[in-house]
């Protein structure tokens, strides 16, 4: 009997052997078959980011190795169940005690906060070099530098215990010392950790919040000497309560929050210029695109997202015309700019191809303002670029 037990035993065990061994081999077998379908995807939503692709097979990439680095890329970000297995990991991260993911910090109160970059010096250098070059061909043109403080900064309060980000202020000293004589520094630094308190920058987006642009106009228009007795009396208005921002979908935190977008409007149609604003796709009276607010990123409600060249031109009693270069954190900030202004000129140099000296002449324009969120003009390579002859 116990002899009998033992031969059932062991035919039982072998068979599940055989039974595991078969399922591994058929699990291989699936996983092979799975890899010749064509399932890439060229962008993840979820990480806002483009993802790689798989490389054409070229024997001069072989010959030098990039095949196989691009290879290797390409399986890192195309695997079957990929979003699945980010937001799993994610997950598991924030069990083990890690509150940082593709350079997001997940904060206090629900607060996403990108690291502050480090300055690529050689760009730098380039773009305040060219900046003094082009002031000094514009003598009697006013030329002005913002850099916007990213959330990390001013909301330093708000990172992870023990998270360790790169000083952005001591960055903006050595900036607004290295520029030139003819650029003047427009602090607003200052200005907005006045206001730390008060929801100047999303939770869930890279973007201060169009009352954090609200405060910088504020500055801006100080700074710069604008006629004060132009500034409207202004109203906000909520167009949306569902907004999830850039920095859930690239760290794959917070993707269930959702939080508004506020644009603000003169009380009396009377304080507010009329626009026309062309960006080449026809001529339109608004500085807003509400079917963005159905899209993926709803910031684009905004100008439209960021464009090469926006004309503005307006009924403001003035002749003044502003040439505004920048990057998208600008783009709520543009209509608290409006009632000071006859014509606005707005260049972001990302999708710029043209050269800043064409349009200085042909438009008249009186004044300059290069307007950037501090992470993006210390690694931006396009700002010299746009400025340099021919």
């Amino acid at each position: 009997m116990r002899q009998k037990k033992q031969k059932e035993f062991k035919s039982g065990r072998a068979y599940r052997r055989k039974t595991a061994a078969l399922l591994f081999f058929g699990l291989l077998i699936l996983i092979s078959l799975l890899e010749l379908i064509p399932l890439e995807q060229d962008f993840s939503d979820k990480e806002n980011r483009p993802l790689a692709t798989r490389p054409k097979l070229a024997w001069e990439d072989v010959a030098d190795g990039s095949f196989m680095d691009k290879y290797e890329a390409f399986r890192s970000d195309q695997f079957l169940g990929r979003n699945l297995w980010v937001s799993l990991k994610n997950r598991i991260d924030l069990l083990m005690g890690k509150r940082e993911s593709n350079g997001v910090f997940k904060g206090k109160d629900d607060y996403l906060l990108e690291d502050i970059k480090e300055a690529d010096q050689e760009k730098l250098h380039a773009n305040l070099k060219a900046m003094a070059d082009f002031g000094e061909s514009y003598e009697k043109v006013p030329i002005y530098l913002a850099l916007a403080p990213n959330a990390a900064n001013i909301l330093s309060d708000k990172l992870p215990r023990f998270a360790v980000t790169k000083d952005q202020n001591g960055m903006f000293r050595e900036i607004s010392q290295e520029l030139s004589e003819r650029v003047a520094w427009v602090d607003l630094s200052k200005t907005l950790a006045a206001h730390k308190k008060e929801e100047i920058y999303y939770r869930t987006d890279s973007h201060w919040t169009t009352l954090g642009a609200y405060y910088a106009s504020q500055q801006l228009v100080e700074s710069m000497q604008l006629d004060e007795a132009k500034t409207p009396k202004w109203e906000k208005y909520v167009v949306t309560n569902i907004f999830t921002g850039d920095l859930s979908l690239k760290s794959g935190y917070q993707t269930g929050y959702q939080e508004s977008i506020y644009i603000y409007t003169a009380k009396s149609d009377k304080e507010m210029p009329q626009i026309v604003v062309d960006a080449g796709e026809g001529k339109i009276s608004t500085l807003y695109d509400r079917t963005k607010l159905k899209e993926m990123d709803a910031y684009d409600l905004f100008l439209g997202g960021s464009k090469g060249m926006v004309n503005i031109r307006t009924t403001a009693d003035t002749t003044d015309r502003l040439l505004l270069v920048k990057d998208s954190y600008a783009n709520c900030l543009i209509p608290f700019l409006v009632p000071y202004f006859r014509e606005i000129i707005v260049i972001d140099p990302e999708f710029y191809e043209g050269n800043l000296n064409d349009i200085m002449g042909e438009k008249k324009i009186s004044r300059v303002l290069f307007l950037y969120s501090g992470n993006t003009f210390v690694q931006d390579d396009k700002i010299s670029g746009v400025l340099q002859d021919g």
